[in-house]
């Protein structure tokens, strides 16, 4: 509300400036003609701060900016050629018309009003984007804090650690192997995540290997389906933005009943477009096995919505039986 009424204070002014001098010059009656002059000045400044500018000059269309311009100079010639009965009770004089003051006295007042105002739009452009900048600065550093604590799901590095006790204790060759993989999960999740971007190729290894401590837990191999064929490994996301919805689905799913559990995961790309599929089985109760850590899926959302802003989709749907996760990021930038 502050703004706005700041914003139609500097509208007055910039009407007064441009074209307030003209009445120095002409004898005409001051009330009606201020009235003329806010009205002109408030239409050009409102319609090129907040319609033009955004709907053509922002976006790089100059001709349809101008066209936008010329057209509103010529409707408000003709508004102010309508207004004229209001100075038909003045004595006319040479050089004068009906309006108060010479018509060509109109044209360069409303033209530096176009140009105030087009200094003022890219004025408060400029203030709404590094106030973005700052926001997402501190929102980063915000979401950065949160991993180094919840990263990696605290029950979820107890009871990788048990398996691979359990591995080393009847000797089985899996446990160096194990120990790699909790190792290079480690790893990403303390250093890679402090990089603003990651291979998605990263993201995709870490998830394979949370799925396969997972496994660790199954009596038998469990009905998993992963398809990544159609990614491009080298396409760069932000890091921890996948695993979220694959921890979610183990969580609340029924994966690790062999028999009527499933898992289906589909990653693939389109150019810089990033689409990622996963749906899984539901028991007929609803379990929660972790309480505990886990970056989250609203957490997950936040994040989107401030790193690709309109520039992403999540359609998240639950029935009886399954869960099923649709994300959709356009990884360019909106300068790109």
């Amino acid at each position: 509300m502050k703004r706005r009424l700041i914003t139609f204070l500097i509208c007055i002014g910039f009407s007064l400036v441009f074209v307030g001098p003209s009445l120095a010059h002409h004898d005409i009656i001051v009330l009606p003609m201020i009235a003329k002059i806010l009205l002109i000045g408030v239409t050009v400044f409102y319609l090129n701060v907040y319609l033009f500018m955004p709907k053509s000059l922002f976006k790089g269309r100059y001709v349809t900016y101008v066209i936008f311009v010329l057209a509103t100079i010529a409707v408000l010639m003709g508004v102010i050629v309508m207004l004229a009965p209001w100075h038909e009770i003045l004595p006319k004089q040479p050089m004068q018309s009906q309006v108060g003051m010479p018509m060509q006295g109109w044209l360069l007042p409303i033209l530096g009003m176009f140009f105030a105002s087009t200094l003022y739009g890219y004025f408060m452009r400029d203030r709404k984007m590094h106030k973005r900048e700052i926001d997402l600065t501190h929102q980063n550093i915000e979401f950065e804090m949160k991993f180094l604590k919840s990263q990696i799901n605290p029950h979820f590095l107890f009871n990788a650690l048990n398996n691979i006790y359990a591995l080393s204790v009847i000797k089985s060759e899996r446990t160096p192997d194990m120990i790699l993989k909790l190792s290079d999960m480690l790893r990403f999740t303390l250093y890679g995540s402090e990089s603003m971007k990651v291979k998605i190729g990263k993201e995709i290894d870490y998830i394979n290997n949370f799925i396969e401590f997972q496994k660790l837990k199954m009596d038998s191999e469990p009905n998993i389906k992963i398809d990544t064929s159609n990614c491009n490994t080298e396409l760069l996301i932000e890091p921890m933005l996948l695993i979220p919805f694959i921890e979610n689905s183990f969580k609340h799913g029924n994966i690790d009943n062999v028999k009527r559990g499933w898992l289906q995961l589909e990653i693939k790309t389109l150019g810089p477009v990033l689409i990622f599929k996963v749906k899984n089985s539901l028991p007929s109760i609803a379990i929660n096995k972790d309480e505990v850590g886990g970056i989250g899926v609203e957490n997950v959302r936040k994040r989107l919505e401030i790193l690709y802003p309109k520039r992403f989709t999540l359609d998240i749907q639950t029935t009886n039986s399954a869960y099923s996760v649709y994300l959709e990021i356009d990884t360019n930038s909106a300068d790109s």
